[in-house]
Parts: structure tokens; sequence; C-alpha cells
């Protein structure tokens, strides 16, 4: 759709605008110049450039591209069913791509095994380290620089902070969860618990924020918050499947109990359970285990039936936007990237056709 204040055509200006502020801001950091940074600050700001080039790098390496522009459309499109103006909210899209380049090291490095050799280790050590302190820096400080200068009043600023910080304790609550949430005692509902925070979070964040921007407040801000949420489990869901369908199955190496996976031992009999279990429990280290147990949670069968569990979620979304309303060509956007996202997911048209 290109009709309307902001249809596909405007919608990819305004990604390429973002992008290339982006890239800007990295320049500015590697020379020290960014952010308010005092002179001679050009080592923070260096490591903060090459950090974001590593993340940019890793994205278009994954073919990931699809959803960095849906995290950046997302503010967009919220502010302008608000107000008719998108542009406002470019702040908001940097501040989300920023958390998503922190919060992807962060989890890549709790999901990463140690080196075995002794001063592997040592040097591993210091480059973390390093990258950690990098990666606080990028998702935790340049958030609060922007917001700091936006030319927006107090009240507004207060309540764009207060976001941020909310998004990152709720993320950070899921991502415990994940870590913690065990196969055998999970359900489909503790999972989908862990994905409200984990990738949730951050997309309430990012549109919670563009509808402060946007200068309401109230339940409107809630309800952009929520739809938020619900998209970014969406996106979580859709993350577990491109793990199974590249072949990396990083979820099975990691013993992360997916919401696919407990969907399967949910639906099996206690002896198949069992064998499910097992192979599960010999996936952390069998490679042949974790093809097995793939083919088991793609069966046809499995397949359905989780895209019927599914649907209710896709229609959630749907229903919290016909709720908020605001502008018509923004809102049947905020539709398409739900059904884009759905789109995905296996057998999801199958199940709500």
């Amino acid at each position: 759709m290109d009709e309307g204040v902001f249809g596909r055509a405007a919608q990819e200006r305004a990604i390429a605008e973002v992008e290339a502020e982006m890239a800007r801001l990295c320049e500015l950091l590697a020379e020290g110049l960014a952010m308010g940074l005092d002179e001679g600050r050009e080592m923070v700001g260096g490591a903060i450039a090459e950090f974001l080039a590593e993340f940019f790098e890793l994205v278009r390496a994954k073919g990931s591209r699809p959803g960095m522009k849906g995290m950046i459309t997302l503010p967009l499109l919220v502010h302008c069913a608000e107000t008719g103006d998108p542009a406002p909210a470019a702040p908001v899209a940097v501040i989300h791509l920023l958390w998503w380049a922190s919060a992807r090291y962060l989890d890549d490095l709790t999901d990463a095994a140690p080196a075995e050799d002794t001063a592997a280790r040592s040097v591993e050590a210091r480059a973390s380290g390093m990258k950690i302190l990098t990666a606080l820096a990028v998702g935790g400080q340049l958030p609060g620089r922007i917001i700091a200068g936006l030319p927006a009043g107090a009240a507004v600023r207060a309540a764009l902070a207060d976001e941020v910080s909310r998004g990152w304790l709720d993320a950070v609550d899921g991502q415990l969860r994940d870590l913690t949430e065990r196969a055998p005692v999970a359900s489909p509902a503790s999972v989908l618990h862990g994905y409200e925070g984990k990738t949730g979070a951050p997309y309430a964040m990012a549109a919670a924020s563009a509808a402060c921007l946007a200068g309401v407040g109230g339940r409107r801000v809630d309800g952009w918050r929520a739809y938020g949420r619900a998209l970014g489990v969406l996106r979580q869901l859709v993350n577990d499947q491109r793990d199974l369908a590249s072949g990396r199955h990083e979820d099975l190496a990691n013993g992360t109990a997916t919401y696919l996976l407990v969907h399967l031992l949910a639906a099996l009999p206690a002896a198949r359970r069992r064998e499910a279990l097992a192979l599960h429990a010999a996936a952390r280290h069998s490679a042949a285990a974790r093809t097995e147990l793939t083919a088991w949670m793609l069966d046809d069968e499995i397949i359905e039936s989780y895209a019927d569990c599914v649907a209710p979620l896709v229609e959630r979304a749907h229903g919290l936007l016909d709720g908020l309303g605001g502008d018509p060509g923004c809102v049947r956007e905020l539709h398409r990237l739900v059904d884009e996202t759905a789109g995905h997911l296996p057998r999801f048209r199958l199940a709500v056709a």
C-alpha cells in the first residue's frame, strides 16, 4: 500500500533515513563527538561505533533485515496513527535499535560455551568484558542521552525514560525465565509469560514511547504498550521457527524450552513424552538428537495444532489495534505488520483460514 500518509514507499524512505542516522551516529561516536561526550572520550565512542557496526553486519549475515525494518517502522507507525506524522518518532526507532544491539550481544553471551584452553579463556574473558561494558553503554546509556536531547517537555522526557527502564526490567525478567525454565516442568503459559518479557518488552517500549512522544497518555499508552508486547511475542515465535528452519538449532543446543517444544511435550502421551525429553537432554551435545527432535517438532499434526494455538495470539494483536484506532492508513499498516510476522509461522494461514 503506497496510498495514505505513511504507505510502503514512505516507510522505505523513513527506514533508509533511520539507517543513515545510525551510520552518522557511528561516525560521530568513533570521533568522540556524539551524545555530548566530553573531549577525550573517543575510546568509548570508538568501542560503541565498532559494536554497532558488528551488529548491523550480523543482521545482514543472518538475513534479519526484514525484522529490523519492523523494529524501525513500529514506533513510526504508532506516532503516525496518533498524529498523522511519523517523523518525530525517529529517535524512538534509533533507541529501539540500540536496545536490540545491546540485548543481542548479552543474550549470545549467556548462550556461548567457554573456551577449553586456559590461555584462550583469559583472552576470551578480556574481550567479553570489554564488550559487556560497551553493550551496557549502547543499550543503557545512549538511549538516555537521546532522550535528554529531544525537543520535548520535561514530562514527556520523563515518560520516555520510564518506558526504557520498564522495558529493560521486563526484558531481563523474561530472559531470566528463559534461562531457568526447564522443559520437563515448563507449560505453554509459562513460556509465553517469559516471551512477553524477553521479546515483548522491547517492542512494548518502542510502541509506548512513540505514543508518549505523540502527546497521549493514560490508557492509550497502555494500549500501545500491550500491542507492542503482543507483536514482540509473535516475533519471538518467528525467531524460534527461524532457528529450526536454518538448521542452527541453537535453542536445542542450549536446552531452551521454546513454545513449540513445550507444545509438543504437552501433546504427547506419557511414554512418548519421556522419549522426547530424553532427546532434548541429549540434544545439548548431539547433532543427531537435535535433528531427530526437530523432526518430532515439525511433524504435520504437531504443527497443525501449534498453529491453532498461535492463532489467538495473532487475533489478540489485531483486536488491540482495533480498540486503539487512529489514522486509518497507519492502523492498516500496523495490522499488516502483525500479518507479515505471523506469515513466517508454519501453517498459520491454514489455521486461520
